[in-house]
């Protein structure tokens, strides 16, 4: 982008620095945790008084987000150069567009002239009510009279061309339409979001757990869950809303605060300015240029913690104090008159992992929180509401160094399928975090019986993708997977990543990689084509997903048992890129003009 905020400076790169300093002045240099506390204690003081010291600011570079008539001018001018009849980059030329409105001033000729050019792109691309629009956007920002003729000229040509569509019927070419999504059984009554067959377990060995009370098959669809909260991936800012987080390309509005949010709409503006976007918008670049998504995953659960509890930190304050964290089961809950704060504690009591974190891993969160605490006390209006109590802001810092911890182990990774030139494939591509209380309770297996799914609304369905006996637990996969690495590199990857040594089944039993795993028996079982199969799903054509599904799904059902072989565990990655295609957005219509020369 032009505007270089994808180079991060990189908060874990002070407190590298900061930690080699700090572990002269700790107990053991830093090797260990007492488990009082005490450690935590000394930690934090000492990362709080170096936070005060003016070379950690200064190495921050922590500067206030601006407007820049410059930068904006700037941005256009590359979008142009996308746009050159001899170019033809369409998608790149809007995203320059939209990067040049975010920096633009509110009713400036910067701002018109970048409507006023994602206009001609969807004129160019027979997207003519979205050229419409971009016009009407033009003409409220000021756009200049020494134009407006240009102007009405492609707004006249539009209405033409729609009107000659409308006369001549024509059918405009749609994108593949996906199946309806519903549960295989009849919801819970009141979590009508899972299906009534699954219950919540509890044991010291797996901690909280789910299993089903009947047999499941392959196939099946058990859970379907809209998240909590959401956050945008920053590389997305320019093609989706970051309050819906929908795919709106050539319509995105800017916020008029900061120059990183857009939004598809008037109303979705209003409602993030109502939630977590008043807290957000003074700090949200610094953020997103100085640290990962974890932890601006973290603010965004306490910002929207806030908002819960209708910017009330009193409430909230009180709330917290006298909940009994082990009774909150999102399983039991009624969600069909679950209030705000009620989700909220399903979020609030997802696990930290605190307790296996080694001293320097605590001492980083700890490092993040106060960051974001003195941004937000800094820049934000939470500095006035909690000026005058000491104890809403440690209730800040709190829930910031709580939610720093839950992030890793429980947010879950919205995607799409995306177009892969390199392959010629589709392959997932990550566009937000998101938080799906019910899903985090399902635990890990490197030989999983369950898939997510991300579908087109941002919520997560649940397939059965193995036969799961009656009283069984449901596993899913935390990205550590038999077929793909050897059980040293997976339980390394999981400790370091969750904090827990993995004793799946294919941990236990030391299953092998996809190439090295035993073949079925071809007679007794039948053959498999795997590389008709491989070849008709790299298609991406909805009929034959379609095609193939029930026959992968039938295959897997009639040994899934036996799990694992060779032809098992290809139909299992089949039958889920199969039910991908089906359901998952796709930026197929996009393609060629992303790569108008394939």
């Amino acid at each position: 982008m032009s505007d270089q905020l994808e180079e991060m400076f990189g908060g874990w790169e002070l407190f590298d620095t900061l930690w080699s300093k700090l572990c002269l002045e700790l107990p053991g240099n830093g090797e260990t945790r007492d488990k009082n506390g005490t450690t935590d204690k000394l930690v934090e003081r000492l990362l709080e008084k170096e936070w005060n010291t003016p070379w950690v600011r200064d190495s921050l570079k922590l500067s206030k987000d601006m407007k820049s008539e410059d930068k904006a001018n700037a941005a256009r001018a590359k979008g142009n150069s996308y746009f050159h009849p001899k170019v033809k980059r369409y998608i790149e030329a809007v995203k320059q567009y939209n990067e040049s409105l975010c920096h633009s001033e509110p009713a400036s000729e910067a701002r018109a002239l970048a409507y006023a050019n994602r206009s001609a792109v969807c004129y160019d691309l027979h997207r003519y009510e979205e050229c419409l629009e971009n016009i009407r956007l033009a003409r409220a920002a000021n756009y200049p009279e020494r134009l407006a003729d240009k102007l009405a000229k492609r707004e006249l040509a539009a209405k033409q061309a729609l009107a000659d569509e409308a006369t001549a019927g024509r059918n405009i070419a749609k994108p593949d339409q996906k199946r309806t999504f519903a549960l295989t059984y009849e919801a819970n009554v009141e979590v009508p979001q899972v299906a009534n067959c699954l219950e919540l377990a509890e044991s010291k060995q797996f901690g909280r757990y789910v299993i089903t009370n009947r047999d499941l098959k392959a196939g099946d669809i058990v859970l379907h869950e809209q998240p909590t909260h959401s956050l945008l991936k920053c590389t997305y800012r320019h093609m989706r809303c970051d309050y819906c987080l929908q795919k709106h390309l050539y319509t995105l509005r800017p916020c008029e605060g900061c120059t990183v949010a857009m939004y598809c709409s008037e109303e979705c503006r209003k409602q993030a300015q109502l939630t977590y976007h008043r807290y957000e918008c003074p700090i949200i670049r610094d953020m997103w240029r100085i640290f990962t998504p974890i932890p601006v995953m973290a603010m965004r659960t306490v910002t929207m913690a806030i908002a819960f509890f209708e910017h009330n930190l009193d409430e909230l304050l009180l709330h917290l104090d006298s909940l009994d964290e082990s009774t909150v089961n999102p399983f039991a809950m009624d969600w069909t008159v679950a209030t705000k704060r009620d989700i909220y504690d399903t979020v609030h009591v997802l696990a930290t992992n605190e307790h296996a974190r080694d001293c320097k891993d605590v001492g980083q969160r700890i490092f993040y929180a106060l960051v974001m605490r003195e941004l937000l006390l800094d820049r934000t209006p939470l500095g006035a509401m909690c000026i005058t109590d000491p104890k809403k802001v440690q209730l800040l810092y709190d829930l910031l160094r709580r939610h720093v911890q839950t992030g890793p182990t429980n947010m879950h990774s919205p995607s799409y399928m995306k177009y892969q030139r390199e392959s010629n494939n589709f392959e997932p591509s990550i566009y937000a975090s998101a938080c799906y209380p019910l899903l985090s309770m399902i635990n890990h297996s490197c030989a999983p019986n369950v898939t997510r799914v991300n579908l087109p609304d941002g919520s997560y369905g649940v397939l059965i993708i193995r036969p799961i006996a009656k009283g069984s637990q449901l596993f899913d996969n935390y990205g550590q997977h038999h077929c793909l690495q050897n059980r040293a590199t997976r339980r390394e990857k999981l400790m370091q990543k969750y904090r827990f040594q993995c004793s799946c089944e294919a941990c236990t039993n030391n299953y092998g990689i996809l190439n090295l795993l035993p073949s079925i028996h071809a007679q007794r079982y039948g053959v498999i084509y795997l590389t008709k199969i491989f070849e008709d799903l790299e298609r991406h054509e909805l009929k034959l997903a379609e095609e193939w599904y029930p026959k992968l799904l039938s295959f897997i059902n009639s040994l899934g048992y036996q799990y694992p072989q060779y032809e098992l565990n290809s139909a299992l990655e089949f039958v889920v890129r199969a039910f991908q295609i089906q359901f998952m957005e796709s930026d197929k219509e996009d393609m060629a003009l992303c790569y108008p020369w394939t």
